[in-house]
């Protein structure tokens, strides 16, 4: 289990597409390059102190909501499981993404 600390928020990135629409596959390398470059993902926790400094209640995020975060922030770190997650300074989040 992870559990950010401080300023930090622990973000499961949204998938990067394997495959084009016409079938064509590909290659890991492009993937890699892409996943890294993903910008908006979904909360799965939030670190106790993120936002604080800036005068806001930590509790503006929650696990499940969706954010968009600054090109190639963060840090990405598996779990036990091998799951892949990006760990982001709270100054890297840019929004809060709703479907209203």
């Amino acid at each position: 289990m992870i559990v950010p600390l401080l300023h930090t928020v622990l973000i499961k990135p949204d998938e990067v597409e394997t495959k084009t629409a016409s079938g064509i596959v590909i290659p890991d390398m492009v993937t890699d390059k892409e996943r890294k470059a993903m910008e908006s993902g979904t909360v799965v926790t939030v670190g106790p102190r993120a936002f604080i400094d800036y005068g806001r209640d930590p509790t503006i995020l929650k696990g499940g909501d969706r954010v968009s975060y600054t090109r190639y922030s963060g840090k990405v770190i598996k779990d036990t499981d091998g799951v892949e997650y990006v760990l982001v300074n709270d100054i890297d989040l840019l929004a809060k993404i709703s479907d209203d």
